[in-house]
C-alpha cells in the first residue's frame, strides 16, 4: 500500500518505519522543516533503540521518504495516519489543534478515496468530529480510531510483536483495508480487537490509567512501608504472586513521567469533568503521583540535612531507561527542588542528558552534567538514582566511595534496584523508598 504519516515524533516514525518494513511505501510528514531536514541526512531526532537501523535500511531501499508536506504521488495515499503530538491543555483537555491541521492537510491534498487513522491519542468523539469536518472533500475519506500501544524504550518490538492491535472502525470496507495493512505481522485472531471509533478513543486513555494507577498504587504503599517498617519489596512479590494482579508494573519509584501518563491521566478526568462524570480513581491517581514526588524530595532532605552546600550526584535523567525522552520526568522537578534549596547537582544519563539540560534552561536553571557516572559523583555528598538504565544495576561501589567526599556519604536509591547489604559494605549509607535497610537518624 501507499500510505502517508503526520508526525515524526515516537509514534509516527516508528510507525511509519514499521510499515516501511514490513512492505509498504511510506511517507512521513513533519511541520519541522529542521527534523525533517535531520532525518533525510540519516540523522535520528530522538533515540529508540534499534530505530535508527531500521529507518535507514527502509530509506535506502526506497520505501521511505520525508517531507514537510505531502507530494506526488502520495496523494493518492490508501491510508493517511494522523500521529501528531496532542499536549497537554491548562484545563487538562488535550490541544488537538495539529491533529485537525493535519486532517485539513489530507482534505487538501487527497486525489483519491482513502482512509484517516487516528493513532494519536484523543478525546472520545474526536474521529467523529473530524469526519464531520472532512465531509466536504472531494473524495470519500472515512475516519478510523486506530490507537497506538507503543512503549518508549521497546516501541520497535511493540511495533513488530503487539499485545493488541486496536481497529475502531464502522465500515467493512475500512474494517478490511486495515487488517490487510497488519497482515504481514501475523496476528491471532483475539490479538485484533474492532470495535467501534468511541470505545477505541477510550481503549488507549484506558489502558493508561489503569497502568498509572498500579503505579501509584505501590508508591503509595512504598511510603506505607516506609512509616511502618515494612519492606515494599516483601509485598511486591506477595501481591504480584497473585494471578489475578501479576507483577509487572509493581515496582515503586519517584512517581511515573513521560509523554503519556501524566497527560492521559490528566485528559481521562478532564473528559469525564465534561460529560457529567467523576473520575475519582484518576484524580486520586494524579495527586498520588504528586505526592510521590514530594517524597522524594522530603526524603533526601531529611537523608543529607541541610541542603545548602551539598553536592548531590544524580543518576538518570530519562523519565525511563533506553529513552532519550524527559517530558515530565521526576528528574525536572526534583533537581530543580534541590538547586533551589543550595545543593549543587551533577547529573549523568546515558542517553538523556542533552534534553535534559535544556529542559533545566527552560526552567531558568543552569545544570551541570557529566558524561561518565563516576565523575558525577566525584566529591559528591550523595548520589541519587532516578533512573534504573541497566548501566546503573551494578555499580562499584567501592569505586563509587573512593570518588564521593564525607565519612559515610550517602546513596538514595529512588529505583529499590540496588542490595542493602552491598551498597554498606563498602562504606556507604543506603536508603532505599519503603525498604528495611537502615533509617538515617
Amino acid at each position: 500500500m501507499r500510505l502517508t504519516v503526520f508526525g515524526v515524533g515516537y509514534v509516527g516514525l516508528v510507525t511509519g518505519t514499521g510499515l516501511a518494513e514490513l512492505g509498504h511505501e511510506v511517507l512521513c510528514v513533519d511541520v519541522n522543516k529542521r527534523r525533517v531536514e535531520a532525518l533525510d541526512r540519516g540523522e535520528m531526532p530522538l533515540y529508540e533503540p534499534g530505530l535508527s537501523d531500521l529507518v535507514r535500511r527502509n530509506v535506502r531501499a526506497n520505501r521511505l521518504s520525508f517531507a514537510a508536506s505531502v507530494s506526488s504521488p502520495f496523494e493518492e495515499s490508501d491510508v493517511y495516519f494522523i500521529a501528531v503530538g496532542t499536549p497537554r491543555g491548562e484545563d487538562g483537555h488535550p490541544n488537538l489543534e495539529a491533529v485537525f491541521e493535519a486532517a485539513r492537510s489530507v482534505v487538501k491534498t487527497a486525489k483519491k478515496p482513502a482512509l484517516v487513522a487516528v493513532k494519536s491519542t484523543v478525546p472520545v468523539g474526536t474521529c467523529d468530529h473530524i469526519q464531520t469536518e472532512i465531509s466536504g472533500a472531494n473524495v470519500r475519506l472515512e475516519v478510523v480510531s486506530n490507537p497506538e500501544f507503543l512503549k518508549e524504550g521497546a516501541a520497535v518490538t511493540d511495533f513488530f510483536r503487539p499485545d493488541r492491535i486496536v481497529l475502531g472502525a464502522d465500515s467493512e470496507s475500512a474494517q478490511r483495508v486495515l487488517r490487510n495493512l497488519y497482515a504481514p505481522l501475523q496476528l491471532s485472531g483475539e490479538r485484533v480487537l474492532v470495535t467501534d471509533r468511541r470505545s477505541s478513543e477510550l481503549i488507549k486513555y484506558a489502558a493508561n490509567a489503569m497502568l498509572a494507577m498500579r503505579v501509584s498504587f505501590m508508591n503509595e504503599l512504598a511510603r506505607l512501608c516506609d512509616a511502618t517498617g515494612a519492606d515494599i519489596h516483601a509485598v511486591r512479590l506477595g501481591v504480584g504472586s497473585d494471578a489475578r494482579i501479576g507483577k509487572r508494573f509493581l515496582f515503586a519509584g519517584p512517581g511515573y513521567g513521560g509523554s503519556c501518563f501524566p497527560k492521559d491521566i490528566l485528559a481521562l478526568t478532564a473528559l469525564g469533568r465534561a460529560h457529567g462524570v467523576a473520575m475519582r480513581l484518576t484524580d486520586a491517581t494524579h495527586q498520588a503521583n504528586e505526592d510521590q514526588l514530594a517524597f522524594v524530595i522530603e526524603l533526601v532532605r531529611k537523608a543529607c540535612g541541610e541542603l545548602k552546600g551539598k553536592r548531590i550526584a544524580v543518576w538518570g535523567l530519562a523519565y525511563k531507561p533506553e529513552t532519550d525522552d524527559v517530558r515530565e520526568a521526576p528528574s525536572q522537578r526534583i533537581v530543580a527542588a534541590l538547586m533551589q534549596s543550595g545543593a549543587t547537582v551533577v547529573g549523568h544519563d546515558p542517553e538523556a542528558t542533552t534534553n535534559f539540560v535544556h529542559a533545566m534552561k527552560q526552567r531558568q536553571l543552569e545544570v551541570k552534567v557529566e558524561g561518565d557516572s563516576y565523575d558525577a559523583a566525584n566529591g559528591a555528598d550523595a548520589v541519587l538514582l532516578l533512573t534504573e538504565w541497566r548501566s546503573y544495576r551494578a555499580p562499584n561501589f567501592g569505586k563509587l566511595r573512593e570518588r564521593m567526599r564525607g565519612e559515610r556519604p550517602l546513596v538514595i536509591d529512588a529505583r529499590n534496584v540496588w542490595r542493602a547489604d552491598e551498597v554498606e559494605a563498602a562504606g556507604l549509607v543506603y536508603r532505599g523508598l519503603g525498604t528495611r535497610s537502615k533509617r538515617i537518624p
